[in-house]
């Protein structure tokens, strides 16, 4: 029997369209990001989902709180899923972000260059990944999870899951109401990854 965990990123923000760093900024959802999430939730309406779990920031807690509707369940919160604690870049545009040397050294040596005024990846890494082996050891084997967060901290589980090198998280594409999926067996140790971004519309992946 297989635990099934569908890692959902949270629909886009007005921060989004303007091209700003977020980072733990609490902004909701837009338009655009409510149909991302409604699609998500429409994607998902036909599998046995059992419980949905979220960062408690408020964009990814509207998108689960969309998907959870159709299953007529609750939301749980976990604060270990809450997205990148950013320092000075938060508010920031993504070309001034990317133009600043701090984070030219960052993008260079992740697991050496701290955020400044933010976390380390280890960090990163290792709360968002305790929390979804907390959500495994909380679940009995065979139901489906959805968890629901941003794009850097899926990037970083993935990259643990699929036992890749974490300084290579930022290779992942993880799409805005995009789904990727692991499936747990019974002893619960490393998961099949059966899905990474996946879209109903393709020309969304690209």
């Amino acid at each position: 029997m297989e635990t099934t965990v569908y890692l959902v990123r949270h629909g886009v923000t007005d921060w989004h369209r303007d091209r700003r760093v977020l980072g733990q900024r609490d902004i909701g959802l837009n338009a655009a990001g409510a149909a991302q999430s409604h699609a998500a939730a429409r994607a998902l309406a036909e599998l046995p989902i059992t419980e949905v779990l979220a960062s408690p920031m408020l964009r990814a807690m509207q998108t689960a709180e969309i998907i959870a509707a159709d299953f007529q369940t609750g939301v749980a919160r976990d604060t270990r899923l809450t997205d990148f604690r950013v320092g000075r870049w938060e508010g920031m545009t993504y070309d001034e972000v990317a133009a600043s040397p701090d984070y030219q050294r960052f993008l260079a040596d992740p697991l050496s260059e701290r955020i400044p005024g933010g976390e380390d990846l280890v960090q990163v890494r290792d709360r968002s990944v305790g929390a979804v082996e907390q959500a495994m050891r909380d679940a009995p084997a065979g139901e489906s999870i959805v968890i629901v967060t941003h794009a850097g901290i899926l990037r970083v589980i993935l990259s643990h899951f699929l036992g890749s090198q974490l300084a290579n998280y930022h290779r992942l594409r993880v799409s805005p109401g995009s789904i990727s999926i692991l499936s747990f067996r019974d002893d619960r140790s490393l998961p099949r990854v059966l899905a990474v971004n996946w879209l109903p519309n393709l020309k969304e992946v690209l």
